[in-house]
């Protein structure tokens, strides 16, 4: 079902999908805020696990610690999903990961580049961050109430349209390929992989899934820096946990990080 428009996106979306839920119903808008901050008062307000939130463009889109999201009209990728895991607070932060693992495993296939994951919410491959999540949540007694996932994927944005103040290098399909790509298409193969990969976690947990996420996690046996409890820490990243933690080790000790910034040591 299409709402607030039926323009050929989400027409398109919708035609190509193999999902039981993820984008089954779909909001469109032309222009919004945010589609994270609409599919959060959606969610609010009952809609159902699988709903789509999905935008030609945001005026005020963001990412983690609060970072923006730049992104020209009709160039890329911009969807909200709403999902109700039902599990504890830290049960976000899996998600965010298979989200991750779901949008690196679809633009490898398609690019035919390797594309890996920064922990916890970054796609990037050789040339740039290509794909960013955010993951925003509401909880109540019996658990997470709501997860809304945000995800921005850097389609067939120019290089010459990034923001010039960008802190990382960013890529698109588009600048890896010289090619434009049918966002439909993208959408609907993330939204159907998303799907598997969540359904598997919800079955058997992030366990199963902690070996695919491994092999595209960048920085993986490296040494990062991190601040915790205050201090900048150093240590070599060993891995991720059964709950989606990063596992540094410093110092000889194993340390688990949940929402803290890690950087590369050169």
């Amino acid at each position: 079902m299409t709402r607030d428009g039926c323009g050929p996106l989400p027409a398109n979306v919708q035609r190509r999908l193999a999902t039981a839920r993820l984008g089954r119903r779909i909001f469109f808008y032309p222009e919004i805020a945010s589609t994270n901050d609409a599919a959060l008062e959606l969610a609010r307000a009952g809609e159902p696990e699988g709903t789509v939130v999905m935008a030609d463009h945001q005026r005020e889109g963001r990412g983690r610690r609060g970072h923006t999201w730049s992104s020209p009209p009709q160039r890329d990728v911009l969807m909200s999903l709403v999902l109700r895991p039902g599990s504890d607070t830290r049960g976000a932060l899996p998600v965010t990961l298979v989200a991750a693992l779901s949008i690196a495993v679809v633009l490898s296939k398609l690019l035919d580049v390797e594309v890996g994951v920064k922990w916890p919410n970054d796609v990037l491959c050789a040339r740039g961050k290509l794909a960013g999540i955010l993951a925003e949540s509401s909880s109540s007694s019996a658990g997470l109430a709501h997860l809304v996932v945000g995800i921005g994927i850097n389609v067939n944005v120019r290089a010459g349209e990034f923001p010039g103040d960008l802190h990382n290098p960013a890529a698109s399909c588009y600048t890896l390929t010289g090619q434009d790509w049918d966002r439909a298409d993208i959408a609907a193969d993330v939204l159907g992989t998303i799907e598997a990969y969540y359904d598997r976690l919800l079955r058997d947990g992030f366990g199963p899934l902690r070996s695919a996420y491994e092999a595209r996690l960048l920085n993986m046996e490296r040494e990062v820096s991190f601040e915790q409890r205050g201090a900048r820490a150093y240590g070599v990243v060993r891995g991720v946990a059964e709950d989606g933690a990063l596992r540094v080790e410093v110092n000889g000790e194993e340390r688990l990080l949940y929402g803290e910034s890690i950087e590369a040591v050169s």
